[in-house]
C-alpha cells in the first residue's frame, strides 16, 4: 500500500470514528480489501482500529483482530509491535515488545522508552543517559512530547550535559507544534529565570497567554475549582 492510499484511508477512518453513529462494518469495508491482499499496513490498521477505538463486535471478532495484530507484528511492522505490547499487562513481555518496537522505528515506542528509562518504572533499568538517547530519536523525528522531555533533561542536566540554550531549543520546537505543557514551562522559565534561562518578561507573557488559551489550562482550572469546592464542603463529596 502506498503512502497516499494509506493516508486517505486513515483520514476516512477518522471521519467515521468522529461520527457517533458509525459502525464497525464501515471501517472494516475500507481496509478489508487490502488485508485480503496481505498488505501489512492494512493488517495493522484494521486490527488497531478495532482493538483501540472502542468497537465491540464480540469475543470472536476481538480474537480475530488480535490475531491480525500479531500477524503484522510478526512481520516486524513497528507500530504493530508497539500496540501489541499494549495488549499485555506491565511486565517483561510488554517491555520486550516496546524495546523491539523502538528499535524497529516506532515513533511512539521510542518516546515511551525515553520515559521508561527516565523513570525506571518498568522491568528495565533506570538510566537517564539511555532515556535521553531514546527521547532524541523521537524528538529528531518531530515527536513534540519527546522534544519537551529532552528539552527538560537539558535544563536539568539529567542524562545530558546541562545546556539551557539546547533545552530551550527543544522546548520551543515542541511549543511550535502546539505542545501545551511547553507553553506553561516556557512562561515559567522566562518569568523566573530558572536553570540558567535569561529573564524575558515579554516572552514570559507571550507563552503565558498561549497557555491560558489552552485545553490544558482549562482542565487544570476545572480541577482546581473542584478541589476548592471539596475543601470548602468536605461532607458534600466524600
Amino acid at each position: 500500500m502506498n503512502e497516499h492510499i494509506a493516508n486517505r484511508l486513515i483520514d476516512e477512518t477518522e471521519l467515521l470514528h468522529d461520527d457517533e453513529a458509525s459502525e464497525w462494518s464501515a471501517v472494516e469495508a475500507l481496509w478489508r480489501p487490502y488485508v485480503a491482499q496481505d498488505d501489512v499496513e492494512a493488517q495493522f490498521r484494521l486490527a488497531y482500529y478495532y482493538l483501540f477505538y472502542s468497537f465491540d463486535e464480540g469475543p470472536q471478532k476481538h480474537a480475530e483482530m488480535e490475531k491480525l495484530m500479531r500477524r503484522a507484528a510478526e512481520r516486524e511492522h513497528p507500530d504493530a509491535v508497539y500496540w501489541l505490547g499494549h495488549l499485555y499487562p506491565a511486565g517483561a513481555e510488554r517491555d520486550s515488545l516496546l524495546l523491539k518496537a523502538g528499535e524497529l522505528g516506532s515513533l511512539e515506542g521510542q518516546r515511551d522508552l525515553g520515559a521508561l528509562y527516565a523513570t525506571g518504572d518498568w522491568t528495565g533499568p533506570h538510566d537517564p543517559v539511555r532515556a535521553a538517547e531514546w527521547y532524541r530519536r523521537a524528538a529528531d523525528r518531530g515527536h513534540a512530547d519527546a522534544q519537551y522531555n529532552l528539552g527538560f533533561m537539558y535544563l536539568l542536566g539529567q542524562g545530558v550535559p546541562s545546556d539551557p540554550k539546547e533545552g530551550l531549543r527543544w522546548l520551543l520546537s515542541a511549543a511550535d507544534q502546539g505542545d501545551e505543557a511547553s507553553f506553561r514551562l516556557l512562561a515559567d522559565l522566562y518569568r523566573d529565570g530558572h536553570y540558567g534561562v535569561p529573564l524575558d518578561p515579554a516572552e514570559a507573557e507571550r507563552w503565558d497567554t498561549r497557555y491560558r488559551q489552552s485545553e490544558l489550562y482549562r482542565l487544570s482550572e476545572e480541577m482546581r475549582a473542584a478541589n476548592a469546592a471539596k475543601a470548602a464542603d468536605p461532607g458534600k463529596n466524600p
